[in-house]
């Protein structure tokens, strides 16, 4: 009887250990971990000063050398409160612990077992604390992602980055680039980037060698709008290139600016292209909310790439903005990973980490309240406005989010004759809308016929698809 009371305090020594190692160790362990590889990326970044890395390694030192204490400290605290029931066994009993028998360590070993019956908090995050640790490694490191972007590059044949073929899908978000992107996204025609390649955007081929998923099932996306995503999915996630070769300058803390791209770092937006392709003579696609920002320096690289820009009835769009504002406001509270995640990717179309488009020349900064569907009219207005200059662009189709919906398999076949890449056309099939009830009571009238007079330059631009 003894013995087994033994044992059975060793196994709620194991339990204990296990537990108060995921509840004490979680968060400095995360700091840990994330201050040793900001160390590392303070010692890749060559554009700073050695003064000023200098001192910002010494600044991070301090806090690496404090989580590493924290740790340490939390880790021996676990071991002796861990050690309590077989210390009072031991004092209650008089006997001798024994910690040397096949007994103990399998006592040990299935007390640990507890977690596997512990009930964690729920949570919506699509990500686990290993995931969301090995993302914020990757991704809140841009000297890292320029190592791991170099070494792949060499791997790279050289090529002609003079007029390279590409196809950008891009537009005011919500006004239909998903649907559309999935729309003519055929893998024997194209190259992108998926969600199979996240965390490693700067160095998809290694990732491909330890993470390689099947396309899997299909899941509502994060919009909660109805679009089915899978690992295969292709995603707005190029962005993540040019904020780690332009160190975010371009990146304010109310918005999004014009910005130009040198030769340099173009020619090395070519290379990065070609990481993703797996087969010969397929041709880069990518979906990219804020392209147009850098549009024009990229044209005087290129006179040759297709912009296909959506956009939408104005009303509709900014109550869908409004709609996933207020859904990510709330995400994000709920998970703040998710807001470090749509930092990290370039998404500030909605959310906490909201920033307006600045294109510099005439610009309108919202005059309303964020909470109003006036202040999304605005976003609306400023946006289009400044796009419609390019109306006479023959490298740019305008695509009406209506015909998307209602007429794909035509559209589809205009796109085709638009890129000059030979699409496989399928008959049309509408595409199913949510209809959101509105909760605007009062509309802005001189707002909402500026609205509707730049709409109609847009359809009277768009691509027909009689």
């Amino acid at each position: 009887m003894i013995n087994n009371l033994y044992y059975l305090s060793v196994v709620l020594a194991g339990a204990l250990f296990c537990i108060l190692i995921v509840f004490l160790l979680k968060n400095p362990f995360f700091n840990l971990a994330k201050a040793a590889v900001k160390q590392l990326d303070l010692i890749f970044d060559a554009a700073l000063d050695e003064n000023e890395k200098d001192k910002l390694i010494l600044k991070n030192l301090g806090k690496l050398l404090l989580n590493l204490f924290s740790t340490i400290l939390l880790f021996l605290i676990s071991i002796a409160i861990s050690t309590i029931p077989v210390y009072i066994y031991v004092e209650l009993t008089g006997a001798a612990a024994d910690y040397s028998s096949f007994y103990f360590y399998l006592s040990l070993t299935i007390g640990s077992c507890v977690l596997f019956l512990f009930k964690f908090k729920k949570t919506t995050s699509d990500y686990n604390y290993w995931s969301k640790l090995l993302h914020t490694i990757l991704l809140d490191n841009y000297n890292i992602g320029k190592f791991l972007f170099k070494k792949e590059a060499k791997k790279i044949e050289k090529q002609d980055t003079s007029s390279p073929s590409f196809v950008i899908v891009t537009g005011l978000a919500r006004a239909g680039t998903t649907a559309f992107t999935n729309l003519i996204f055929e893998k024997t025609l194209f190259h992108s980037i998926s969600y199979a390649n996240m965390p490693f955007l700067m160095a998809p081929s290694l990732w491909r060698k330890f993470y390689n998923p099947k396309e899997g099932k299909l899941k509502e996306r994060a919009h909660k709008d109805g679009v089915m995503v899978s690992f295969s999915s292709v995603e707005a996630l190029e962005e993540y290139f040019f904020k780690t070769f332009l160190n975010d300058s371009y990146v304010g803390e109310n918005s999004l600016t014009a910005h130009t791209i040198d030769k340099e770092v173009y020619e090395k937006y070519i290379l990065y292209q070609e990481m993703f392709k797996k087969e010969p003579k397929t041709i880069y696609l990518a979906k990219n909310n804020n392209f147009m920002l850098r549009y024009e320096s990229m044209r005087e690289h290129n006179k040759d790439f297709k912009v296909i820009l959506l956009f939408r009835e104005p009303l509709a769009h900014a109550r869908s903005l409004m709609r996933q504002h207020e859904n990510f406001i709330s995400s994000q509270k709920e998970d703040p990973f998710t807001l470090d995640y749509m930092n990290w990717l370039g998404h500030h179309e909605f959310g906490l980490n909201h920033k307006l488009f600045s294109f510099g020349e005439n610009d309108s900064v919202p005059k309303h309240d964020i909470k109003s569907i006036d202040y999304w009219l605005e976003i609306w207005i400023n946006y289009y406005s400044h796009i419609l200059k390019y109306k006479d662009d023959n490298n740019i189709c305008f695509v009406h989010h209506e015909d998307l919906a209602q007429a794909p398999g035509a559209l589809k076949e205009k796109i085709s004759s638009f890129t000059g890449i030979e699409l496989p056309i399928v008959p049309d099939k509408k595409h199913e809308q949510k209809n959101y009830s509105s909760s605007d009571s009062t509309i802005n009238d001189d707002l909402l016929k500026k609205a509707e007079e730049v709409y109609q330059r847009l359809q009277e631009v768009k691509l027909s698809i009689e």
